[in-house]
């Protein structure tokens, strides 16, 4: 007997893990409208009947009917509807063990043609309550973000390996999340020093440290604002900002909106549906 083995889909599931904190199927009007929306997740769009209008800062994207969309974690962009327009969202997070949502740094909108029965097809796995069409309908995302990875070209450049050290670091930006953590710090807990670090995880990651644990902040910030019982001063300390104020003012520099206007705008968009 030969067995062949190949371990890379192991360690792949391993490191990335869907959530999907939110979804729902919604028939909209003309008070479906909002500017500058950020979103601490991936939104995926099936535009069952009708049809929106999606704005970037560069072009604008009709939500035509029997198209499937992604609208990337972290991306800026308005949306409206001019008269009616049926669709079933999912908000999806597929982060990687270093915290950041795959599809992050995407910047343009992914779309691809779904036929009338496939369509259908979803919409019933979504309505369903048995457990069997729950984890197909799972599946379903799965195979939809496997698509939109192609699409970005993402399949090859996020599946490498990391060295120890930064894997190390990414475990200890996370735990926890902190406004406090700087590259300097990190290099002594790791017993290495700052510049060897820095280069190491600049070198693996294409990203300065910096901007790795901007992101992390930002991304626990947004998520945290979702959650009602948590107070603008509760989620600012969570973060281990000084004070509200300074995280008002981080936060705003990077979102473009207050903290509190970022809740607000995504209670009045229905969780940001």
């Amino acid at each position: 007997m030969q067995i062949l083995h190949n371990d890379e889909p192991l360690r792949l599931w391993k490191t990335y893990n869907l959530n999907v904190p939110y979804a729902g199927f919604a028939r909209l009007g003309r008070d479906w409208k909002e500017d500058k929306v950020c979103s601490p997740f991936s939104r995926i769009y099936y535009t069952v009947h009708g049809e929106g209008m999606i704005h970037l800062p560069d072009r604008d994207i009709p939500l035509l009917e029997g198209k499937v969309y992604l609208i990337p974690a972290g991306l800026f962009f308005s949306y409206d509807c001019d008269n009616y327009m049926e669709q079933l969202f999912f908000h999806v997070n597929l982060t990687h063990k270093n915290g950041i949502d795959l599809f992050r740094n995407c910047k343009q909108i992914y779309v691809r043609d779904a036929s009338p029965q496939e369509m259908e097809s979803i919409l019933m796995l979504y309505q369903s309550e048995n457990i069997a069409d729950a984890f197909r309908l799972k599946s379903v995302l799965f195979q939809e973000l496997a698509d939109f990875m192609a699409m970005a070209g993402l399949g090859e450049v996020q599946s490498r390996n990391y060295s120890p050290l930064v894997e190390q670091m990414f475990l200890l930006a996370q735990n926890p999340v902190s406004a406090g953590h700087h590259i300097n710090e990190l290099a002594e807990k790791l017993h290495v020093s700052t510049s060897t670090l820095s280069k190491r995880f600049r070198q693996e990651t294409g990203m300065a440290p910096r901007e790795y644990l901007e992101q992390l902040v930002i991304s626990r910030a947004c998520t945290l604002l979702l959650a009602d019982e948590l107070s603008i001063a509760d989620v600012a300390e969570e973060l281990g900002f000084t004070d509200q104020f300074y995280f008002a003012k981080y936060f705003k520099k990077q979102m473009h909106v207050s903290p509190s206007g970022y809740r607000r705008q995504m209670k009045m968009t229905g969780k940001g549906d």
